[in-house]
């Protein structure tokens, strides 16, 4: 009996480590499994990143060659949008650096009062103290009769000893933060007086990128006194991007979306708008000879916050000629949006982006005369009315 009860818990033990054997087989699997995706699916990527890279090169070699004037636009626009970061940078901090002093300002009047306080009753108790003079405790018992009431004073004696003890040590430590704080507020002046010179530089900078822009807009604007010219340039803009739609297109199809994933498509006539402004020029209308408008320019202030219309990947984020600073982001099964013009990038190449998310900030980056946003739908790469997609204002 003994013998086959252990025969049995053996057979059992054995099952179980059998099955443990198994799990952990399995488990291994599938680790290896999820990791040879994540590293396939970085591997697209970075070959993505590559061959936007290796066509930039192209197109900014060819860009050289024909127009230097376009050249020295893309510059003093890059420059002034890094200056124009740095601002807004500035300004940040400086609020945050005024919002410290402040919080510091309130601590120094707080801990001035109880240090005030604390002093006038320490005041108080010493000159008590002095009053009974250096034998406190024989004095007490030579003024009473009554044991008990001796032992209940005595008591008390202590307790007041403490507390003057803990009101001396409170003092001390509020003394010492005063003066840490003092300190703090003089290093977070020093820091603000900074950051405002800092600022002031700036706009100074930005305001010669800005009247230099406006030179050299004026120059090229005068280049392309005919509308041949004009519509020549626009075709070579316009060329340009399909180079770059195509690049991302092929690349994009071999990154896979989350499972969880909400299709472009079912959003159909319920997108949110990228920003709120007047449609200038609308799909379909008229730009120059026969080229028309394939998306919708919108209405802007500089620096309006622009809106990713729907969650997907950033697969372009960089500045195109005739575009401006633009930002592609790819939405899976075929469908894209585009948003160019922009005055600052916020998210890179291969950065994942959810609906309603600040992608960029609006401005007239490729060669605008005010600040708009110039946006995109595209389906399998061709492009699609944006007032079909999107939802009410």
């Amino acid at each position: 009996m003994i013998g086959r009860a252990v025969t049995k818990v053996s057979i059992g033990n054995q099952l179980r480590l059998s099955l443990l054997v198994r799990y952990l087989f399995i488990g291994t699997l599938l680790l290896c499994a999820t990791t040879h995706a994540d590293e396939s699916q970085q591997k697209e990527l970075d070959n993505l990143k590559r061959s936007i890279s290796n066509l930039e090169r192209k197109l900014e070699d060819r860009g050289k060659q024909r127009n230097s004037l376009q050249s020295a636009l893309k510059k003093v626009e890059l420059e002034s949008s890094k200056i124009t970061r740095n601002i807004r940078s500035l300004r940040n901090k400086i609020n945050n650096l005024e919002k410290q002093l402040t919080t510091l300002d309130n601590k120094q009047k707080t801990l001035q009062q109880n240090i005030s306080q604390q002093s006038a009753a320490i005041g108080q108790q010493i000159s008590a103290a002095h009053r009974l003079g250096d034998q406190e405790p024989i004095k007490l018992l030579l003024n009473q009769e009554d044991p008990q009431q001796l032992a209940r004073v005595l008591k008390y004696y202590d307790y007041f000893l403490k507390a003057r003890a803990d009101k001396i040590q409170r003092y001390k430590k509020d003394i010492d933060n005063l003066s840490e704080t003092i300190e703090e507020i003089k290093r977070q002046k020093l820091a603000l007086d900074q950051s405002k010179r800092e600022l002031e530089a700036d706009k100074k900078k930005l305001s010669s990128r800005v009247s230099s822009r406006k030179k050299t807009l004026d120059k090229l604007q005068l280049s392309l006194r005919t509308d041949k010219k004009k519509l020549d340039k626009l075709l070579n803009e316009r060329s340009k991007l399909e180079e770059i739609i195509e690049t991302v297109k092929n690349a994009a199809a071999k990154l896979v979306l989350p499972s969880n994933y909400e299709s472009f498509v079912s959003r159909k006539g319920k997108l949110k708008w990228p920003l709120k402004g007047r449609v200038a020029h609308s799909f379909g209308s008229r730009r120059s000879g026969t080229l028309r408008w394939e998306g919708w320019l919108i209405s802007a202030k500089a620096g309006d916050a622009v809106k990713a219309v729907h969650h997907g990947r950033v697969v372009f984020s960089n500045y195109l000629r005739g575009f401006g600073l633009l930002v592609i982001v790819d939405h899976g099964e075929g469908y894209m949006t585009l948003y160019a013009h922009n005055q600052e990038l916020l998210r890179e190449t291969g950065d994942w982006v959810q609906s309603n998310e600040v992608i960029s900030r609006a401005g007239d980056t490729g060669g605008l005369s005010k600040p708009a946003l110039y946006f995109e739908i595209r389906k399998q790469g061709n492009p699609a009315d944006p007032k079909v997609w999107l939802g009410k204002r």
